[in-house]
């Protein structure tokens, strides 16, 4: 009964040894009928099928699949682009990136100082300022720093100065101390006569170098105008405190004190310069002053001179009446012109020519060359007219002028004039000085 059971629920056919080459033989058996429904069959009809619906994928999605169908391929191209891009960016772009900052950067020149003037070469110390328009810290190598005339032709370096390495970060000092450097005289030259005639004139700097940011290296190149305030022909040149006296040895008979304006930052050593004085067109004498060194601001330089009082009174008709504009304010206008510059006894032959060229008007106070000099001049024992001969008699001349007479009678008048006059106030204060004058011109 049992075995029966068993051939019932396991035909034949799959117990056989050739069962399992039989087709279905694993699927199991059928469901019941009455659990087949519509839905059932189109689940089994649809289980692990390839649906043809479109389905819609992330850009992520995409990309992730793009890539792992594709990676060789980028892995190809992203190569040949790093080897030319590289290249272009470390060679081209990292320089020319240094050059722009460089380009926009400020430099100032704080200091200078020109010492020792020889005709070819000076002692140079300069300090500038170098403000880089970003924060981080950039090395750089050694330097030679061209200085030159911008507005010349080619060759116009007129000297060099050699920098140090610098680590510059924000704004950093740079420059050289007294250092020795020789000289173009040509544009030498041209540069101090830019520096004594103008007022902003440029310094040109120019040179070459290797910079660093961090592990960066590029080259660059300084080519910048440092602007500047120069001399401008002395705009307020005075002389102050004049004074005849005695004749020297040397034939000295004149003292002051000159005033030269620095407005510049710049510290010159110019040497013994010697300058011619004249009244117009009349050459009266020379003025000397000795070791000239112009600092920044004003600064007083003694001035010797010698005065031909001879000249001065064989032509006071023409002087009166050439100064008579100035005269009337108390003073006489004199022009000084240079004639030689001269350190440690050799000419300095640019900043002669330079001096040449430069032409210097002051006013002198006469009423202080008179209270300084009158009582020694025709009462001391050696004073200056000592040897002009007064021995021709005089004659009425109350009524004549000044302008009529001849050199012997202008020297009378002028003694005559100054021994009437009140000195004491012209000691006392100002308006005597001017009363002193007014009083000396009348009795002309």
């Amino acid at each position: 009964m049992g075995k029966a059971k068993d051939l019932a629920e396991k035909p034949a056919y799959l117990s056989s040894a050739a069962a399992k080459y039989a087709l279905g033989v694993h699927r199991g058996p059928f469901a019941p009928k009455e659990s087949l429904d519509g839905n059932d069959l189109q689940h089994v009809e649809t289980a692990d099928t390839i649906t043809l619906e479109n389905i819609k994928r992330t850009p992520t999605q995409n990309l992730r699949r793009h890539w792992f169908r594709f990676w060789c391929c980028y892995v190809f191209w992203s190569i040949i682009f790093l080897a030319i891009f590289l290249p272009i960016f470390f060679l081209i772009c990292i320089p020319a990136i240094s050059q722009n900052v460089l380009n926009r950067s400020t430099l100032l020149l704080v200091e200078s100082s020109i010492l020792e003037p020889r005709p070819d070469s000076i002692s140079l110390s300069m300090t500038s300022a170098l403000d880089l328009p970003v924060s981080l810290p950039v090395r750089i190598d050694p330097m030679a720093l061209e200085l030159f005339n911008r507005e010349q032709p080619m060759n116009n370096t007129w000297g060099m100065v050699y920098l140090g390495p610098y680590l510059v970060k924000g704004n950093t000092t740079l420059g050289v101390t007294n250092q020795h450097t020789p000289i173009d005289p040509e544009q030498w030259y041209n540069y101090v006569w830019k520096f004594v005639h103008l007022h902003h004139p440029p310094l040109s700097v120019r040179g070459k170098t290797t910079s660093y940011l961090g592990q960066l290296v590029s080259k660059v190149t300084m080519n910048k105008d440092i602007p500047q305030t120069t001399l401008n022909n002395f705009t307020g040149f005075s002389i102050d405190d004049s004074t005849l006296i005695e004749a020297r040895e040397d034939g000295t008979n004149l003292l002051a004190n000159a005033t030269l304006p620095n407005p510049s930052v710049v510290t010159l050593e110019i040497g013994n310069t010697t300058m011619n004085l004249f009244s117009g067109d009349i050459l009266l004498g020379n003025a000397t002053l000795p070791n000239l060194f112009l600092r920044p601001g004003n600064h007083a330089t003694p001035v010797e001179g010698i005065l031909d009082l001879s000249i001065l009174i064989q032509n006071l008709s023409e002087i009166v009446k050439d100064q008579a504009e100035y005269l009337k304010k108390g003073n006489l206008r004199l022009k000084t012109i240079g004639t030689n510059v001269e350190w440690n006894g050799v000419q300095v032959p640019y900043y002669t020519k330079v001096m040449k060229g430069l032409t210097l008007e002051a006013d002198v106070p006469i009423a202080g060359l008179l209270g300084n000099t009158v009582h020694s001049l025709f009462h001391g024992k050696d004073n200056p007219l000592a040897n002009l001969s007064l021995t021709m008699p005089e004659t009425d001349d109350s009524d004549g002028s000044i302008l009529d007479g001849t050199a012997l009678d202008n020297l009378r008048k002028l003694k005559r004039a100054m021994g009437d006059l009140n000195l004491d106030k012209y000691r006392t204060r100002k308006r005597g000085m001017e009363m002193t004058v007014a009083d000396l011109m009348a009795r002309l």
